[in-house]
């Protein structure tokens, strides 16, 4: 089997991976705020992945190599993503909120056009507006929610997500996907942390209640060491062998994994539509995964 058919596969667990979160995420939201949980959450995350350097005896080696790309990095994914991603949700529906972030195929197929002159064919850009629609499909149906800043807010979170995409292909060749991934958890614990201690300055026991329900913690577990470590070294590992715009599509594999997960273990009810939608999407993962060497080339 070949790296980039492994990076495929890895796309594919991954954004398997996250569309479970939402679960997880509902549950420790129902005991602690955002930030609250996400502060827990990238704690969690940044011991375990010291764990796996402990076990794996590898280092972090940053001396002589582009810091200030790997922050930025580790600034645009989790910090500036989470914050979009949580306050624009807060402040439009669901369903809208799922179309704007569908939106990434195609920001990611842009941005990599543009910062690492990736070409596309003509097919796989098709594939990539094509997840759109099956996106708006499938999170469509409800209440439609609207909001200026709340929109500007989610297409900072999909810029946020495609951007991320582009820098960790960029500095691949300089960090290993461990490093990558140990500094954006970094980042993500300190600031995390500071945003949910400012916030709950006159109420401490905001934050250290959580940690009294079971829920609570199997859910940051997930989140920690599956939705965070596994999910990003996999992630960190795929950008390094296959183009943006396959990366981006790949995401909106995430959107039919958290609607089926609705379905079968929350119950939730569905719709002809919803399932119509779900199948455009994987249509399109699909088709993004075709090799495009036989494609015309959009130059």
């Amino acid at each position: 089997m070949n790296k980039k058919t492994l990076a495929a596969l890895a796309c594919l667990a991954t954004y398997s991976i996250f569309g479970f979160s939402f679960l997880f995420s509902k549950t420790a939201l129902s005991v602690a705020s955002p930030f609250v949980l996400l502060a827990y959450r990238f704690w969690a995350a940044f011991i375990a992945v010291n764990i796996v350097l402990f076990v794996s005896r590898k280092k972090i080696s940053l001396k002589g190599k582009p810091v200030g790309k790997l922050l930025l990095l580790g600034t645009v994914q989790p910090v500036i993503y989470y914050i979009c991603e949580t306050y624009g949700i807060g402040m439009t529906s669901s369903s809208f909120s799922g179309i704007i972030l569908g939106l990434i195929p195609v920001i990611g197929l842009l941005l990599g056009r543009i910062f690492l002159k990736e070409k596309s064919s003509l097919f796989h850009i098709i594939c990539a507006f094509l997840s759109i629609i099956g996106v708006a499909l499938t999170t469509g149906g409800g209440e439609i929610k609207f909001s200026i800043l709340g929109t500007v807010l989610l297409l900072g979170a999909a810029f946020s997500s495609a951007l991320y995409t582009v820098i960790s292909r960029d500095i691949s060749n300089k960090f290993s996907p461990l490093e990558r991934t140990y500094v954006m958890f970094a980042l993500g614990c300190v600031f995390f942390t500071f945003v949910a201690l400012i916030q709950n300055r006159n109420n401490l026991t905001a934050v250290t209640s959580p940690l009294s329900d079971k829920g609570f913690i199997i859910s940051v577990l997930y989140l920690a060491v599956i939705s965070s470590v596994c999910a990003f070294l996999l992630l960190n590992f795929a950008v390094n062998y296959i183009n943006i715009a396959t990366v981006s599509v790949f995401s909106n594999f995430c959107t039919v994994i958290s609607v089926l997960a609705g379905i079968f273990i929350m119950h939730d009810s569905f719709s002809a539509l919803q399932i119509f939608g779900i199948i455009i999407i994987l249509i399109s993962v699909f088709g993004i995964s075709i090799p495009d060497k036989k494609q015309k080339q959009i130059n």
